[in-house]
């Protein structure tokens, strides 16, 4: 599978219609910039993973992943990458959106996000990458969106 990385100010324009991003739109471009040179390698290594943590085949050729900054959270269809001062935070939220089109006919999504947060952890394990604390923030977003504490 190939990701090509998209950077389109009109959606950016427009997830940021209503309310605005201290952010502007080459400040997102450069820290987006900034995280695909730094983690190339390790988002390769990645895309060769998930199949083999999922023990499924990936259903497409090719994924589009939207950098841009907004109020919301990153989500999975459009990919849509929310640009972090933290980058490895953002190659795990990356790594978790990506996994999430392995599970897109279940029905259960809290049951769903437990699951895809284990294969994150999986995915970072085989890397030999210490995400601990960024795992935290992802389960904490997970909290946030399901009412846990």
């Amino acid at each position: 599978m190939k990701i090509n990385f998209i950077y389109s100010q009109v959606y950016f324009r427009s997830l940021n219609q209503h309310k605005s991003v201290k952010r502007t739109w080459d400040e997102v471009k450069k820290i987006g910039t900034q995280f695909e040179i730094k983690y190339k390698t390790e988002i390769n290594k990645i895309i060769d993973i998930i199949p083999k943590v999922t023990k499924k085949p990936w259903r497409k050729e090719n994924t589009d992943i939207y950098i841009i900054d907004w109020v919301g959270p990153s989500f999975s269809h459009p990919l849509t990458l929310k640009v972090r001062n933290d980058l490895l935070l953002m190659l795990v939220i990356l790594t978790h959106e990506l996994l999430h089109d392995f599970y897109l006919n279940e029905k259960d999504i809290e049951h769903i996000e437990e699951t895809i947060n284990k294969n994150v952890e999986n995915v970072f394990k085989e890397l030999n990458i210490d995400v601990k604390e960024q795992l935290h923030i992802l389960q904490s977003f997970h909290e946030k969106r399901f009412g846990k504490k």
